[in-house]
Order: structure tokens, then C-alpha cells, then sequence
């Protein structure tokens, strides 16, 4: 038996709470909203709105009207044919590289770089079917096996693209040299936009007020703020300025080695030192061997040449270098050509294109943000007692800053240098949000850093979005926090909806 109730008590002390619940938080969050159009209008800074439920971090599939292009989405794990513009054919990605490791699969725009029917991993020392370079150490291809013929287990790859072999097959027919790969997706947190954006609002404090247009001093000649995870620019002075990026090349640096060279490699400290590193696959039995991949700290740590040299020299320096520019073209860096990997090459980039790296390696290669954020890192030679310590002269590491969240500087004695960084700020109404700091050639870093941090957190609050409704004109009565909630949730007039509700009995 079904009764029809219509707008019975039950329902309507229901959406009464849900009403009065909307404008506790609305009135809990508006408190911190601009009170007017001035303050936007006197802004410093570009606000960016953030579409909504627009899907974050997948670089949009341009497909070419004329020509071939193969599209890789690490979310939908599907792999496509594209010809002159038309979807073809999709198959099924059965495996790709962890996130959050060193052989996470990276995204970014490529082109097939080799063909080989049946290629043996020099890493992993299996078979790979139909293999297709896309970059570096990564691949489309078939079911691995190993060298016995057995199959590789399934899990994850080390970093390729793994289809059936039959698909590959298909794939390695359709593909031709220079055939396009575009890579996108793969963020499994912060994977979707919200309705939310940045305000502006006034400090409490009594600092310095966006409305009066007064900007604190930075004595660095360029630098970016943003939202490490949406994109938005915060506040930036000469983000296009081309330069020399000096010391921090050691995250592209980093970011290459990691994608392209053997990280299981043996490499000796002692001949390390003496500058004729040589990476073997197998150890020797010496006492000061370490795989190479270690390295990857001491060029975070201090943005260490010597250790930029051993990665460069596994490919030679103008193959390393391609291996840069092709990353950095990858991943959307325009403004930017890598003339080596050591802080002493001759290299041109701008701040713009660095954030964009840093917050790319955040998001899609986090391993190295993570190694960057230990304050030593000992290892031990093969003997047992051989012991190797580096320590990370990042200042914000040295002092314990517990809102740092990685990235790499250089501090001169003088305290002056450059440093690409995250901090976990308060200016969000439900929790942190990780904002980007890259700053170049700066007079005083840590304080330029930290008078940028305090202008973030005086002046920005991330909050839901409000579509407007709390606008007013300049000469208008301010409403009251009861009027506002009243505009976003219309309690009377849901309840004259004729709202049937269907009840089993």
C-alpha cells in the first residue's frame, strides 16, 4: 500500500534543519568575503575564476585534423587512434607506473621515438612485445615476459604504458616515427575542480590593505605565487622575463635524470669525486658502490653539479639535453631551453615556466618532492661500513618551517639566491591549500619568501563559490548576514514547491 504525503511535518522539519545548517555556514564563511567591488578593482593581483566541476591537471587532446595521433588517459585507462581528427579505435591500458613514485607514467605531450617488435628492458630485463618509445625510460608495448618465457605478473609497470599484446600489436601498426602521444590524467587526489575561487579580504590585523593599493617590498626582480594545485596566479613581478635559472635546474635536472636513466645503476663514490664516474649494470664488489639513483638527493639537497654530471654523462651531455627540452616541451614549458643540466650552463627560462615545472613535478612526479623534504639522507656502502651522508641545505628544512612541503633553493652566504617552494597555507575556509613560491634572484630570499607568505595569508581567503549573489553596488546598504543567507537558499519559496513524497507502508 502507498500513501502520498504531501509537505507533512516529518519533511518539512527535514529541509527547515537543512536550512538553518546552509546559513550557519554561510554566515560562518561570508564573514571573510570582500564587502565590495573596491577591493577586487584595487587588486594587485589576477584572480582566476575556477570553472565549475571542470576536471583538473588533463592538458585538453588537441587532435590534428590531418595525420595520426595516439591519446593516453591514465584516468579512463584507455589508449586511442586518432586519424585526421576521428577516434578510430580505444583499447584498454591493463597496467601503468604507480603515482607517487620514481616510475610513475609521466603526462605530457611526446612522439613514438623507436619501433621494435620484441625489445629486452635494460632495467627490468624482460620482453616487451611491439615496443614503442614514447620518452626516456617509457613505452607502449605488449605483455612483458620474462627471459624464460614466462609471464610478468600483474601489477603495476615500471612506468609503461601496458596493453594486451594483441592491441599492441594494433598500436605498433597504426604508429609510425613521430607519430604523436599525447599522455594525460593519472591524478587519483585533488582530481576535480570545485565551484570555489580566491577572494580578496581585508586583514584583521591591521597590515597592509589591498584596498590602499600598497604592495610590500621584494627585492627579487621576478617572482610567482600561485595555487599549487588550480593554476592561479596569486601575485607575480616579471614572470616572463627571460633568465637564467642558475642553480634551479637541478629539478629539471632531477626530473630527467628520474625518467631516463637506469636509477639501479652502479656508480662508485671514489671515482665519483675524482670526476670519472662511470654507471655499470652490475657491481664490482667495491666497498663505495651506491645505485645512482641516490644521487637524485644531492641534487635536491644543494643543487649539486657533481651529482648533475653523473646523470648527464649515462647519455652524454647533448642527449641528456634533448632528453631536457623535450621534457620541457612536454609539459608546456613555451619560454624555456635547457643548454645542459648543471647550474653552470648557459640556460634561459622564465619564472612562469618554473612554477609551472614545479607545480607539474608536484603533481605528477611527487617522489622528488618528497625526497626533497628530508633533512639528511645516510647510505651505507656494500661492506656495511662505508657510510655516505648528505645533508639538505634548504633553509626552510634546516629551520624546522613544519609548513614547508619541498622544492629545491640555493642560499648564498650573503642571503641572496633563487628557490622554487610549497607551503601549506591558511587561506582556505575548510583546510590548507599548497601555494607555489618561485623567486629568482633575490637580495634577501628568506625574507622576500616570507614577506610573500604573509601577503597570501593577510589577503586571500579560497572559498566556495558564490555566483555573484553577494555583490552590491558601492552606495548600497552592506546586507546583513541573514539577508545573505536568505538569497542562497529561498526557504519559503522551496516550500510552496509541490514536493510529492512517496512512502511504503
Amino acid at each position: 500500500m502507498h500513501t502520498h504525503w504531501t509537505k507533512q511535518k516529518p519533511e518539512l522539519y527535514m529541509l527547515a534543519g537543512l536550512w538553518v545548517s546552509l546559513m550557519a555556514i554561510v554566515m560562518a564563511g561570508t564573514t571573510l568575503l570582500p564587502a565590495s567591488r573596491a577591493i577586487v578593482n584595487s587588486s594587485p593581483a589576477l584572480l582566476y575564476k575556477v570553472a565549475m566541476n571542470e576536471e583538473m591537471h588533463r592538458p585538453t587532446v588537441s587532435v590534428p585534423e590531418a595525420g595520426k595521433l595516439i591519446g593516453v588517459d591514465l584516468n579512463s585507462m584507455e589508449l586511442s587512434l586518432y586519424q585526421d581528427g576521428v577516434r578510430e579505435k580505444i583499447f584498454t591500458i591493463l597496467s601503468r607506473g604507480r603515482e607517487g613514485t620514481a616510475w610513475e607514467t609521466p603526462t605530457g605531450k611526446y612522439t613514438i621515438q623507436t619501433k621494435e617488435p620484441k625489445h629486452l628492458s635494460s632495467i627490468g630485463g624482460t620482453w616487451m612485445p611491439y615496443s614503442m618509445q614514447f620518452y626516456g625510460n617509457f613505452f607502449i608495448h605488449g605483455w612483458p615476459t620474462y627471459q624464460n618465457g614466462a609471464n610478468v605478473p600483474i601489477g603495476y609497470s615500471g612506468g609503461c604504458i601496458r596493453l594486451s599484446t594483441a592491441d599492441a600489436g594494433e598500436v605498433y601498426t597504426f604508429a609510425a616515427l613521430g607519430t604523436r602521444v599525447i599522455v594525460s590524467g593519472g591524478i587519483s587526489k585533488d582530481a576535480y575542480a570545485t565551484t570555489s575561487r580566491y577572494y580578496l579580504h581585508t586583514p584583521e590585523n591591521g597590515g597592509v590593505s589591498a584596498r590602499d593599493n600598497i604592495l610590500p617590498t621584494i627585492t627579487a626582480p621576478t617572482f610567482v605565487v600561485s595555487d599549487a594545485v588550480t593554476g592561479d596566479v596569486l601575485w607575480e613581478r616579471g614572470a616572463s622575463q627571460p633568465l637564467s635559472p642558475g642553480a634551479l635546474v637541478s629539478l629539471a635536472t632531477a626530473l630527467t635524470a628520474v625518467e631516463t636513466v637506469n636509477q639501479y645503476k652502479i656508480v662508485r663514490m671514489g671515482e665519483l669525486l675524482l670526476g670519472r664516474s662511470v654507471l655499470r649494470k652490475k657491481t664490482l664488489g667495491d666497498a663505495d658502490e651506491l645505485p645512482v639513483g641516490t644521487l637524485i638527493y644531492p641534487l635536491l639537497y644543494d643543487t649539486s653539479n657533481t651529482a648533475a654530471r653523473v646523470f648527464i654523462r649515462e647519455h652524454g651531455e647533448r642527449k641528456f639535453n634533448a632528453y631536457m627540452n623535450e621534457k620541457a616541451e612536454a609539459i608546456g614549458m613555451t619560454e624555456t631551453h635547457f643548454g645542459g643540466g648543471s647550474s653552470l650552463d648557459i640556460s634561459t627560462t622564465t619564472a612562469r615556466d618554473l612554477d609551472l615545472l614545479l607545480r607539474y613535478t608536484l603533481l605528477h612526479k611527487h617522489f622528488l618532492v618528497a625526497a626533497s623534504l628530508s633533512s639528511t639522507r645516510t647510505i651505507v656502502g656494500s661492506d656495511g661500513n662505508h657510510r655516505f651522508e648528505w645533508k639538505n641545505k634548504n633553509p626552510w628544512v634546516q629551520n624546522g618551517d613544519s609548513a614547508y612541503r619541498g622544492g629545491v633553493a640555493k642560499e648564498e652566504d650573503d642571503g641572496s639566491g633563487s628557490a622554487m617552494t610549497l607551503f601549506d597555507m591558511p587561506v582556505s575556509e575548510f583546510g590548507d591549500r599548497t601555494i607555489a613560491i618561485v623567486i629568482i634572484g633575490s637580495r634577501n630570499l628568506e625574507g622576500d619568501v616570507s614577506v610573500l607568505k604573509k601577503f597570501v595569508v593577510d589577503h586571500y581567503v579560497y572559498g566556495i563559490e558564490r555566483n555573484d549573489v553577494f555583490t552590491r553596488e558601492l552606495d548600497e546598504p552592506t546586507p546583513s548576514l541573514y539577508q545573505k543567507a536568505y538569497r542562497l537558499l529561498d526557504l519559503e519559496k522551496l516550500l510552496k514547491q509541490d514536493i510529492l513524497y512517496d512512502r511504503e507502508i
